[in-house]
């Protein structure tokens, strides 16, 4: 599931830049809300309708 969120096209894409920053790599939390069908969404970006940000602590995870 990690190499899938790695992969992730366009809006769903964790960069290099972000992935240093992680402590301890992607969150697992983030794991579990994305197969669960949550959205990663680009940092500063927009949910998408009837979903809301804030899961596991970031705004980037809307569910």
């Amino acid at each position: 599931m990690l190499k899938k969120i790695l992969n992730l096209e366009s809006a769903q894409e964790v960069t290099k830049a972000e992935q240093k920053n992680m402590s301890g790599g992607i969150p697992e939390c983030w794991v579990f809300a994305i197969e669960a069908g949550c959205v990663l969404i680009p940092t500063g970006g927009i949910c998408p309708v009837e979903t809301t940000p804030g899961i596991c602590g970031t705004n980037r995870l809307c569910c």
